[in-house]
């Protein structure tokens, strides 16, 4: 049985109903409060995740993984033909992801939304141009108060950032060895307050209220005025939908079924959950599932490939203060191939992180069902900190490209579980050991010891699982991010994405939410005054 739920307080119809209050709903969900439109949003975690649960990614009760901001549960993931169960980097709760992420926020470049000279776009180019996003790449940045200092290489000066406290003196070290090397360093654009005693908390739910995540900055303003409302702890069976449009949504909150309506109605679940919501979202109008037509729903999954490497400064400095600090873009693409940012991570090569390297890798590895070798794994870092623990970890994001048969698999009989499909392209492999031969020739004079010697994907930068595109044959949204087949449903977070970027997607799901919540507003305006002539 399915009851009602919640109405905004003037009317029985919101005007928007968002599933999800990460980094893209919550942006959306905000800019619309401050248009004075009603939001309902429905996530599945907390209100409030919980910053004081000691060794929270090691826990596997579903529900104590919750309250402290996790995915509650593993993922079933097919990697070249390897089956293994992981639990994804997902923040799970008002918020997001963005609960937990590192709090990079960095502009995609021009070559990632269109073709430059010498480098033509993977997908021919995304349906709305890269001028289109620099503005909504400012209101972004100023959102968001995005610390940093300006790319010497970027074509498109960012005008909104806040000014950073000096870094460590070590990472000083490192810009300075950097440019020496004849590279062009700059402060890391990040998401972050730096209060008193920062700790940068990346993969951790800020205790301070310093990180700059969905939560903090959309969500809660956001329910603070206005006529908005957060249902937490629902998880959403389906989206319904007439031929036309999306008519209703219903999720589960404990034992009960609820549901609400909405003028328009966006998935912003992430590029995990939002195929699957529409995938079950199966009806005799819709037998495939909303939006799947052309059998398009769920593919071209993308993450990015992480390169891991160790670098040792010149001299002995201290770590005390910023380490996210540094960000370079020299090998961002190189003799017409796609590579990525090169980024600090604010850790060093310590036991714990080396050891969370190797069970990373040693979790979807073909040796994965020897639990014997993994508890190994403490030994080989013990070892590895001794030698590495004075070094530096910086990552390189390889870009991934969206291929058909990658994509995330829906199962009717367990319709909450996330699984995916994916198989490492012979191209990928090539361009990441391009990336780690490159990563030691430019650093020239420096000590670099890569910490990986195959592709390590990023499962928490999974995109492109309902791209947009202009034909409806090859992608799943429009150019505006509404669904092609139906008029008032909408995707914001980073399965719109038609490819993967050489950096974190977070900031390019925010400008977007803020173009589309553009959008939005104008339609459902306009409808308003075509009803007030009648």
């Amino acid at each position: 049985m399915t009851v009602d739920g919640p109405s905004p307080r003037n009317g029985d119809v919101w005007d928007i109903v968002i599933i999800g209050a990460g980094l893209g709903g919550g942006t959306l969900g905000h800019a619309l409060s401050e248009k004075r439109r009603s939001v309902l949003f429905i996530e599945r975690g907390p209100e409030h995740a919980r910053h004081d649960i000691p060794f929270a990614d090691a826990i596997d009760d579903p529900q104590q993984r919750m309250a402290a901001g996790r995915w509650p549960e593993r993922m079933t993931v097919k990697i070249d033909g390897r089956e293994s169960l992981v639990y994804p980097p997902l923040g799970c709760g008002a918020g997001g992801s963005s609960l937990l992420f590192a709090a990079a926020l960095e502009r995609f470049a021009r070559s990632d939304i269109e073709s430059i000279p010498g480098l033509p776009h993977p997908t021919g180019g995304w349906p709305f141009a890269w001028q289109d996003l620099c503005r909504h790449y400012d209101a972004a940045e100023r959102l968001y108060r995005v610390m940093g200092t300006p790319d010497p290489l970027a074509e498109h000066a960012s005008p909104a950032m806040l000014t950073p406290p000096a870094a460590s003196e070590i990472d000083r070290s490192l810009t300075d060895s950097f440019r020496r090397a004849g590279l062009h360093p700059y402060r890391l654009h990040v998401g972050i307050g730096y209060g008193p005693g920062c700790g940068e908390c990346g993969g951790t739910v800020c205790p301070a209220r310093c990180k700059r995540d969905a939560r903090l900055v959309c969500v809660e303003p956001s329910l603070a005025h206005g006529d908005t409302r957060l249902v937490s702890g629902a998880e959403v069976e389906r989206i319904e939908a007439d031929d036309q449009r999306a008519t209703g949504v219903v999720y589960r909150q404990g034992e009960t079924s609820y549901r609400v309506t909405g003028r328009v109605v966006a998935l912003a679940a992430g590029a995990y959950r939002s195929p699957a919501i529409l995938l079950a979202s199966r009806s005799p109008q819709w037998p495939n599932g909303l939006g799947n037509g052309s059998d398009q729903v769920g593919r071209h999954l993308m993450f990015h490939a992480n390169e891991w490497f160790a670098v040792w400064a010149r001299r002995a400095a201290s770590t005390a203060g910023p380490r996210k600090t540094i960000g370079f873009r020299d090998l961002y693409h190189h003799a017409g191939q796609r590579l990525g940012s090169i980024q600090s991570t604010g850790l060093r090569a310590t036991v714990d992180n080396v050891q969370h390297f190797l069970q990373n890798w040693f979790d979807t590895s073909r040796l994965r069902h020897l639990r014997s070798v993994r508890r190994l794994l403490r030994l080989v870092a013990f070892v590895a900190g001794r030698l590495f623990g004075e070094a530096s970890i910086f990552v390189m994001i390889v870009e991934d490209f969206g291929y058909p048969d990658n994509r995330i698999v829906f199962d009717p009989g367990d319709p909450g579980r996330i699984t995916v499909v994916y198989t490492v392209t012979d191209e990928l492999r090539r361009r990441a050991r391009e990336a780690r031969r490159l990563t030691r020739r430019f650093l020239r004079g420096l000590r670099v010891v890569p910490l990986q010697t195959d592709v390590q994907l990023n499962f928490g930068h999974a995109c492109g699982t309902c791209r947009a595109g202009h034909d409806p044959a090859t992608s799943v949204l429009d150019g505006n991010c509404k669904v092609h087949d139906l008029d008032n449903l909408y995707v914001v977070d980073a399965s719109f994405m038609p490819s993967s970027g050489g950096t974190n997607p977070g900031l390019t799901v925010i400008a977007n939410a803020l173009r589309v919540a553009e959008v939005i507003d104008a339609r459902l305006g306009a409808r308003e005054d075509a009803l007030a002539a009648q």
